[in-house]
């Protein structure tokens, strides 16, 4: 037995649930049961394991000729956690290099009032390069995905109320191809702007992304673009299960942290899905928390849930809780004045469902902040009477 590159493999498609299922081991377990068998760079039994060990981001994959043999292989060796942690001088030959290595982004200890021993740490996504927010991971695991099937595609068609538009635009550029994105009218200011000096095409359609998204997919058949279609396509939380949890669960260890929650906010699901899944297989002890909109709130990025609707994995987070405009604007204004760091509406979100879960055990609390509140600065203004 002997470790290959994974990126030197190929192996057949599996199926979602064999694929989650394999996922789920290797998180419990910490380790690949046996190596994989192959014939030159083609995996001829295995490919399940293959596939999850590529989800997972490790580097490396333990092979033997002809059959599957020794284990258990921890997934330490396998290269699990290298993904997580960049090169020493941060220094990266072209943009897709940065956007893949430049890992993790930074979490911090927050100045606040959060009840006796209760420490409170923010995930800032908004060093992410391309959209300042972690729509970056998202754009880049579904595009990656639509590419592989793909590989002659020219041209993108995306629906987004911004920062997932903005990173593929901005992917688009560095890729050479084609950027049409369908944004609502309900869209910040920013998103537009940002998407057209990008060089992309920009659609203003319909009230929301649910709205326009049907128009979106038939155009893109219609013109042969690929449609990544960040709403449905399982490469979202797949991708935050390899990249955004595996960074929170390093980042806690190295700090020796007592993880008790994550407070995670619901939009496409994606990030929260993925973080859901990691932890609930991983670390069990770690509960998530949801965060959506109150009823008749807009937030931007996030939006409420339709508890029927789910993507096709059964982890989800303990429990959702509701947050009102005001009170993330609020929020975010007093991290701002406490802390310095201006989170976006959505960031200000989470940390309005930590104060609003209410007695927190005594221990470690993440709120993953999706973007920077540099964005919002006229709904803050307003907020202050300014």
């Amino acid at each position: 037995m002997r470790l290959r590159p994974l990126e030197e493999l190929k192996a057949e498609e599996v199926s979602l649930e064999e694929l989650l299922n394999s996922m789920r081991s290797m998180l419990r377990s910490n380790s690949v049961a046996s190596s994989l068998a192959v014939e030159g760079d083609r995996v001829i039994d295995g490919a399940v394991d293959y596939w999850a060990l590529r989800w997972l981001r490790c580097r490396l994959a333990p092979v033997s000729e002809g059959l599957r043999e020794g284990g258990p292989i921890p997934l330490e060796a396998l290269g699990f956690y290298d993904n997580a942690m960049s090169n020493e001088y941060r220094a990266y030959r072209d943009v897709m290099e940065l956007l893949s290595n430049d890992r993790p982004t930074p979490m911090v200890m927050l100045r606040g009032d959060w009840g006796p021993g209760v420490r409170v740490w923010a995930k800032l996504e908004w060093y992410n390069p391309l959209s300042l927010s972690i729509k970056d991971r998202t754009a880049l695991g579904v595009l990656m995905e639509a590419l592989s099937r793909n590989p002659d595609a020219r041209k993108i068609f995306e629906v987004s109320s911004s920062n997932t538009g903005i990173a593929l635009a901005a992917l688009s550029a560095a890729l050479g191809l084609r950027a049409r994105i369908y944004v609502p009218t309900t869209a910040e200011g920013f998103g537009p702007s940002m998407l057209r000096i990008l060089g992309a095409e920009v659609v203003v359609r319909g009230s929301s992304t649910v709205e326009a998204l049907p128009s979106a997919i038939a155009e893109a058949k219609a013109e042969g673009a690929i449609m990544p279609n960040q709403f449905e396509n399982i490469a979202n939380p797949l991708t935050h299960v390899g990249t955004t949890a595996k960074e929170i669960d390093l980042q806690a260890n190295f700090l020796g942290l007592k993880l008790r929650g994550i407070f995670v906010t619901l939009g496409t699901r994606g990030h929260s899905a993925g973080i859901a899944f990691y932890f609930k297989n991983r670390r069990p002890d770690v509960k998530v928390f949801g965060v959506q909109p109150a009823e008749g709130s807009i937030i931007p990025g996030i939006r409420r849930q339709d508890p029927s609707k789910w993507w096709p994995m059964a982890e989800r987070p303990d429990e959702i809780i509701d947050v009102t405009d005001s009170e993330a604007m609020d929020s975010a204004i007093a991290v701002a004045r406490t802390n310095g760091l201006l989170f976006g509406m959505s960031g200000g979100a989470a940390v309005a469902a930590l104060l609003k879960k209410g007695k927190l055990e005594e221990g470690d609390y993440v709120v993953v902040v999706p973007d920077h509140g540099i964005k919002y600065l006229d709904r803050y203004l307003s907020r202050l009477g300014d």
